[in-house]
């Protein structure tokens, strides 16, 4: 039931618009990483637009979309224009599979794009993508990638402990005010793409009596699982995160007290790795914390 038609800004939401975003952003640092023969760079980039964020998150939002008329069109629209432009971007490192895949979309999209234009007939003679950069958006972009580490977070703790996905769940995350207020529009996209209720979000969030946590950088993540709780495996679980993190505090600790390191190494190498291990010794608390409550 495609459609090519425009599609005009005002009709975008906001996932739409980061999609757009993420999609121009990549189109760039891509084109700089190829024309100055870093490979390996471009390739990673691609690899992690196209799971983690068109696959793993773009396409599971617009879903719900399809079955609502008045939203349907431009979510086709855009899922169209960015897997066309996705397509091209892989073609130079995977030629076979992204010409199977553009004959595919041309054959339920043939005219295609934000302005609708008829498709080349075969992505190796297709114009290499122009990055917009009028799209990029910085703030949503922000926004999206603390939704996609919190929804990750409930995502592991749910697998981590066996709920399975069909199953209702509600977590709180511990953040800032900033945060918070990036966190708060995208609650709705927690209960339609992992059946998982925010019951509180920021510097007051606290951990439900019976919970699975995950420490983030800036935040912690409560999953409520008075349900499903499992005092033994959440203990193991917990003992495994506190010894890797002990063994990277040692480590960064055991550079910082090298001399040799501090004396000679940039004053801003020296000043990240001070950054790291007071993230690292957070997280560590937290986990800490958690166990204790056990």
């Amino acid at each position: 039931g495609f459609e090519p038609a425009a599609v005009d800004d005002s009709d975008l939401l906001i996932e739409d618009r980061w999609i757009l975003s993420r999609l121009a952003s990549v189109t760039k640092q891509v084109t700089e990483n190829l024309a100055a023969y870093r490979y390996a760079e471009a390739a990673r980039e691609l690899y992690s637009f196209a799971w983690d964020d068109f696959c793993s998150f773009y396409v599971e939002i617009t879903k719900a979309r399809f079955a609502v008329p008045e939203q349907r069109a431009v979510a086709q629209r855009v899922l169209a224009h960015a897997l066309d432009t996705l397509l091209r971007l892989l073609h130079p490192m995977t030629p076979f599979l992204t010409e199977e895949v553009w004959q595919l979309l041309g054959s339920v999209a043939s005219s295609r794009g934000l302005t609708p234009a008829i498709a080349a007939e075969s992505v190796c003679i297709a114009q290499w993508p122009e990055a917009e950069e009028s799209h990029i958006d910085a703030a949503i972009e922000q926004q999206f990638a603390q939704f996609q580490a919190v929804m990750s977070a409930v995502r592991n703790i749910r697998t981590e402990n066996n709920i399975p996905p069909k199953e209702s769940v509600s977590f709180s995350v511990r953040c800032d005010e900033p945060t918070k207020a990036l966190l708060e529009p995208m609650v709705p996209y927690f209960d339609s793409m992992a059946r998982a209720t925010a019951t509180s979000i920021g510097p007051d969030a606290t951990a439900p009596e019976r919970s699975a946590s995950k420490p983030l950088e800036g935040m912690e993540v409560h999953l409520d699982i008075s349900d499903f709780f499992d005092v033994a495996a959440e203990q193991k679980r917990l003992t495994g995160e506190k010894e890797k993190l002990a063994k990277f505090a040692k480590s960064i600790n055991g550079k910082l007290a090298n001399e040799n390191f501090v004396s000679r190494a940039p004053a801003e190498v020296v000043e990240a790795e001070r950054a790291k291990l007071a993230e690292v010794e957070e997280k560590l608390a937290a986990v800490e914390a958690a166990l204790a409550k056990l």
